[in-house]
């Protein structure tokens, strides 16, 4: 009845040796992967014992189905497909019961083209990572032993910062920004000084999400960590309340300020805090101005300092005193792929990427930090920007006009997690570095091209109040139509190497809970974000 077009043989030429119960593989491996390369769906099926839960038929046609980007749709769900205990296979195969055979076309077309376009991703990003090669294979099996055993994998390769020595001058004054906060308030807990880190009572780390789960989670029996049956962890300043709707501090009852609520993110520990990442290349008055409107920002655990240019500072030149280390670091070449390697002296999770002539007040600062702990997978920052297909030349574009939708984020004013400077530097290909260095553009848009691809989801904008200019500057490198031509070409060219276009728009901008609020002045402002 329907025009889909299903491929069914009914003679098996040079069949492979196969179990009793087993459906043998026909014919040679390049005919097949030619038959699977021209298919949406390849069908496997498991072995009629029903003892027999995995077999070497079995695993090598779901294999061959996910190189090519075929969904495997595996017929009987007594079949136990590798590793399915550490892998979701759900994302990327479709598993049907021997009887519901009869209603399997009429589960594979209520599947949308979106569905099916994810799954096809999930699949061919699984055999690259864990089947491809017989490295990959091995990685698996020792990473799969680890998880079973709680055995940390070992650590990532940190790059070493070469340190310039450099003189402090004068302390520096208090920036004019703190006097007029306008709609936000830094709060309490920002201005308290950082206290120590909890010790580790455990052999895996205890992390802040799970602090913040805790402490939002509804009365009733619960666990710290899920599927881990360990007894209720408080918060060090609260109580629980059996008949109330979560947790309230000890003492008066008060509320709404926000400060247990930070708290619960992670507080002011060091780790817990951000370091500012600054790329610059020969302008040090400008970066000597960037650096002195730092001074008494809060939670900012140091500033390092990317020295881009061959040149060294000059040698008079005085940096000025924020209380704070300031460590600049040499750089073997003038790349803007500097930004974003995992230095080791970068102590902290969250990172703040800056440009030299970035100009944001230190409350913007801090509400994009308050919404990044809250969303540590994401980039959130400030200016935002999108991508467009052109219909007429077939192509991707980069646009910055003013629009109701995002996909991009700029990392000249951004927090991200430094696990994505890991992936950057080492794992993402290195074609699109390379591009990178080649047009000394395209950056910021490689970054949102990663983490969207490895999340899922667009970044997160925070509300900027039109601060986010250059000093000093006559004119920025934006306005340049060169600049933008190439950013056309870096888009197109980084949807080449991915397969697909993983950015993602989203409509959503994130505001204070009071932003614009008009309160009596006799109220407390709350310190509380979403």
């Amino acid at each position: 009845i329907h025009l889909d077009q299903v491929l069914v043989e009914f003679t098996c030429k040079n069949p492979r040796p196969s179990l009793p119960t087993e459906w043998a593989l026909c014919g040679e491996r390049e005919e097949r992967l030619e038959v699977l390369k021209a298919s949406t769906f390849a069908l496997v099926i498991s072995p009629g014992d029903g003892q027999l839960v995995a077999s070497a038929g079995c695993g090598m046609r779901l294999f061959e189905a996910l190189e090519v980007g075929a969904i495997p749709v595996v017929l009987g769900d007594h079949t136990r497909l590798p590793y399915h205990q550490l892998i979701r296979w759900s994302e990327a195969t479709i598993m049907v019961p021997k009887p519901r055979i009869t209603e399997l076309h009429f589960l594979l077309r209520s599947l949308s083209d979106n569905d099916l376009l994810a799954m096809r991703r999930q699949g061919r990003f699984l055999w690259e990572t864990y089947f491809s090669t017989s490295e990959n294979v091995l990685n698996t099996i020792l990473a799969s032993i680890r998880t079973s055993i709680q055995v940390p994998a070992a650590p990532i390769r940190e790059e070493p910062a070469q340190e310039i020595p450099h003189k402090a001058g004068k302390m520096a004054g208090t920036d004019a920004n703190l006097a007029d906060n306008g709609d936000l308030d830094l709060g309490p807990v920002e201005t308290e000084p950082p206290y120590a880190s909890p010790r580790f009572l455990r052999n895996f780390t205890y992390t802040s999400a799970d602090t913040y789960q805790t402490w939002n989670r509804a009365p009733g029996p619960f666990h710290l960590f899920p599927h881990t049956p360990l007894d209720p962890v408080l918060p060090s300043e609260a109580k629980f309340l059996g008949s109330g709707t979560g947790f309230r501090p000890i003492g008066g009852g008060t509320g709404g300020s926000g400060k247990e609520f930070q708290a619960s993110l992670g507080g002011n520990v060091p780790r817990e805090q951000f370091t500012v990442v600054m790329l610059t290349y020969e302008r040090e008055e400008v970066l000597m101005n960037s650096l002195e409107r730092l001074n008494g920002l809060p939670y900012l655990n140091k500033v390092v300092v990317v020295w881009n240019s061959p040149k060294p500072p000059s040698d008079d030149l005085l940096w000025p005193d924020i209380g704070l280390p300031i460590v600049v670091v040499r750089t073997e070449k003038n790349s803007l792929n500097n930004r974003f390697l995992p230095w080791d002296t970068v102590e902290t999770e969250a990172i703040l990427s800056i440009d030299d002539d970035a100009h944001l007040r230190h409350d913007e600062i801090m509400f994009g930090f308050r919404v990044w702990r809250e969303a540590r997978d994401r980039i959130v920052g400030f200016p935002g920007r999108f991508h467009a297909w052109d219909v007429n030349h077939q192509s991707w574009l980069y646009n910055s006009n003013y629009s109701c939708e995002l996909s991009m984020v700029l990392t000249g004013a951004a927090f991200f997690h430094k696990y994505y400077a890991y992936l950057y530097s080492y794992v993402m290909p290195q074609a699109i570095r390379d591009m990178v260095d080649e047009y000394i553009n395209c950056e910021d848009i490689a970054m949102n091209f990663l983490v969207s691809h490895i999340t899922r989801k667009p970044p997160i904008k925070v509300t900027s109040r039109w601060t986010f200019r250059c000093p000093g500057c006559p004119q920025a490198l934006s306005h340049d139509d060169s600049h933008f031509h190439e950013r056309h070409k870096c888009i197109n060219f980084f949807v080449k190497v991915y397969g697909y276009m993983p950015l993602l728009y989203t409509q959503f901008r994130v505001d204070s809970v009071l932003f614009k609020t008009r309160l009596p002045h006799d109220k407390t402002k709350c310190f509380k974000f979403i």
